[in-house]
């Protein structure tokens, strides 16, 4: 019997991610929510935009529960089968359904079928491969003055991901997937640096948007769940008092940036950082600040519908910009009350989306993984 501190919860359900995915979709809402005219300074803006690393919290939750799901299941038969149909059924319908309402829009009500041609091609979406175009362009696409689609190049990634995976845990022993983790981690940083000097643009959309590029946050949470499952972390002395420190240390590392420095870094320090409150919020003690903080009901909620929450909250930019986000700009309120009314709006049209989106899109489909 290992002692309580380094018992470790990861297999079955644990409502603590519930939360984990929560504060990953509430940084991301609130860094699109944030409108640059209200505030004075370009480095305050930087400071509180950065949400954009929940992002990140994202590829690292997304590493950790499919590879442990498919460490867990690669000796039981349909081991592919089953995972692809599983993954076919939570993503494809709704992604798809913003897809092809964005396309028949363009088509149909802009009548502007001039613009989806060469990198701006529907046929980049279609294929869960716009983050490609974006990188090949250097650029964010544009095809509709209705619809934004430019954020679902992260699901792209994670799609990606879940197509080459599969084969690499199948094939791969424990020992050297984890392995295999590491080096990939490292690689990210480094292919990144790579591209940017390639491209020759600091921050590129390139670099931020290819797989190879934001392949760190997935391999260390994908290393987090293989390491559990070799023992090492269990067994490694005072455990969660060295993610607490890493945490921390890469938690100030961060605030230096935002204060200091430029965005960068910030690329190489969050999955790290993620990946530490990811192996605290496993924590088996109920008491431990973290596991508190993720279980919490609020964030728990926003975890529940963080899919929808995501598709539809950058989807419709320009509904609640043209819809109150232009009045609250000349309404003469004070800066921080405008921002904060935007805010409230704008996350309350997307939370009724997502609320629609679960009752009849996704959860029909989610009750057929049952049967597969």
């Amino acid at each position: 019997m290992l002692k309580h501190e380094q018992q470790i919860i990861f297999r079955g359900h644990i409502p603590a991610l519930d939360g984990v995915r929560g504060i990953a979709i509430l940084t991301v809402l609130l860094s699109h929510f944030l409108m640059r005219e209200y505030f004075a300074s370009e480095r305050t803006y930087f400071i509180v935009q950065n949400g954009w690393m929940g992002v990140d919290l994202f590829f690292v939750l997304s590493g950790f529960l499919i590879t442990g799901i498919l460490l867990d299941s690669r000796e039981k038969p349909g081991y592919f089968s089953g995972f692809y149909r599983r993954r076919v059924l939570r993503i494809f319908p709704l992604y798809y359904f913003a897809v092809l309402l964005t396309w028949l829009t363009i088509i149909f009500i802009e009548k502007a079928p001039e613009r989806l041609h060469g990198y701006d091609s529907f046929a980049w979406f279609f294929t869960f491969t716009p983050n490609i175009a974006m990188g090949l362009k250097n650029d964010w696409l544009w095809h509709s003055e209705v619809f934004n689609l430019n954020h679902l190049w992260s699901l792209a990634v994670e799609e990606q991901f879940y197509i080459l995976w599969p084969l690499v845990v199948y094939f791969m022993p424990k020992r050297g997937l984890a392995i295999l983790c590491l080096v990939l981690l490292a690689m990210g940083t480094g292919l990144r640096n790579m591209t940017d000097h390639v491209v020759g643009t600091e921050l590129s959309v390139t670099a931020y948007t290819l797989p190879f590029c934001r392949m760190d946050g997935l391999a260390v949470g994908a290393f987090v769940a293989t390491a559990l499952r070799l023992g090492w972390l269990q067994a490694l002395p005072y455990n969660r008092w060295i993610a607490r420190i890493l945490f921390c240390w890469t938690g100030w590392e961060i605030l230096q940036i935002f204060l200091n420095g430029t965005e960068h870094r910030l690329y190489t320090l969050s999955p790290i950082l993620f990946a530490c409150m990811l192996f605290l919020a496993l924590s088996p003690n109920p008491r431990g600040i973290t596991r508190r903080i993720c279980e919490n009901g609020f964030l728990q909620h926003l975890g529940k519908y963080s899919f929808g929450l995501y598709v539809f909250h950058h989807m419709f930019e320009y509904a609640w910009k043209r819809g109150f986000g232009d009045w609250l700009l000349v309404s003469g309120w004070p800066p921080m009350l405008a921002q904060t009314t935007y805010i409230l709006l704008a996350f309350g049209g997307t939370y009724l989306l997502a609320r629609v989106s679960w009752a009849l899109i996704e959860r029909p489909f989610m009750r057929l993984k049952k049967q597969v």
